[in-house]
């Protein structure tokens, strides 16, 4: 009736009821009652012609299962792989998942296996420095200097339905013992540096790593050579205790490395050594660059905590920074805060 209010909350949860906004109905009400004023029929028609708005892209059945299957445990990985928005992955979701992504026609991958201890395991020694830019911010060198699996290469005892007696197959070297690091580092992490060092670098370098027991830094003569050879002064220092991450490695490399080579399923060490090496060298140069940055964010935020880990690793929204061209590639700090630091 004239004069009579509508109830309170009507227009909202008819815009809901309609899938449209509240301002819709307010409008199309205005309509109807000046309609109703002159004496005229209510037309609440449209009056745009032919079919208006953006069309909904439909995705069918044959285009999402085109992508394999390793390649669905994440919204990301799977947009990825299908060139697509995450955004629109996830609207198609209509059921939650653990894993993968699942269509009703498809079968729950299976995976027969007998225990955890005959999982497919290895160990590596990464390495990484800094990428290397010039005055142009063109990249010339990446930062990738290598990935070492521990490995030992032997002839098959017996006879398998996979391979012949003699073939030689990898083994995994478990036991990683002070003997296993100086093999690694004098037969492949220094001559990796000596082939590959940027020339227009200074040849001292410092090597940190994990301070595990088994890492020694080996001190016979043949060892020492090698790390003066060539004109280089490459040091050993550990990585500071309590401090995870005082680690660059762990920062960019094993996280990208564990998420890529978690979408594959190696069915032997050669495998998941080939795996590894994909992921390795598919790793940004700008990521590693931004892992360094936040390697030194994170040194300021130990000088705040006093020494402590007790923080959160900051986030500086890098890519846009960098994007504008204003990412720092050294992090200043305050003056007073050193002073304060070492007072304490």
């Amino acid at each position: 009736m004239e004069g009579d209010s509508l109830p309170r909350g009507f227009l909202s949860s008819l815009a809901r009821k309609h899938h449209v906004h509240r301002s819709t109905t307010t409008r199309w009400f205005k309509v109807i009652k000046q309609h109703m004023l002159e004496g005229n029929a209510v037309d609440v028609r449209t009056k745009k012609i032919g079919t208006v708005g953006r069309k909904q892209k439909e995705y069918s059945d044959e285009f999402l299962t085109s992508v394999p299957l390793y390649k669905r445990q994440t919204e990301r990985g799977y947009a990825a792989a299908l060139h697509v928005s995450k955004s629109a992955i996830h609207r198609l979701r209509k059921r939650e998942t653990r894993t993968f992504y699942l269509f009703p026609a498809e079968d729950n991958p299976y995976r027969a296996q007998q225990s955890k201890r005959f999982k497919i395991k290895g160990m590596f020694m990464g390495m990484i420095g800094k990428p290397l830019y010039d005055a142009n911010k063109q990249l010339l060198h990446d930062g990738k200097y290598g990935l070492f699996p521990f490995v030992k290469y032997e002839e098959a005892k017996k006879k398998s339905k996979n391979r012949d007696k003699v073939t030689i197959e990898a083994k995994a070297v478990h036991s990683i013992n002070k003997e296993a690091i100086r093999d690694m580092l004098l037969n492949h992490v220094l001559p990796t540096i000596h082939e590959q060092w940027p020339p227009q670098l200074p040849k001292d370098i410092t090597i940190q790593w994990y301070n595990a027991r088994p890492h020694q830094i080996p001190q016979d003569a043949e060892f020492q050579e090698a790390c003066q050879a060539y004109g280089f002064n490459i040091q050993f220092v550990f990585q500071p205790a309590q401090s995870p991450d005082m680690n660059v490695l762990d920062l960019g490399l094993f996280n990208v490395i564990q998420s890529l080579q978690y979408q594959s399923f190696p069915q032997n060490l050669d495998d998941l050594i080939k795996e590894v090496e994909i992921a390795f060298k598919g790793f940004d140069p700008e990521l590693n660059k931004y892992s360094w940055i936040t390697l030194q964010s994170c040194m300021v935020e130990v000088l705040r905590r006093k020494g402590g880990n007790n923080y959160k690793i900051p986030h500086m929204k890098k890519r846009s920074l960098d994007r504008q061209g204003v990412l720092p590639e050294l992090l200043q700090v305050d003056k007073e805060l050193i002073a304060e630091v070492v007072s304490y």
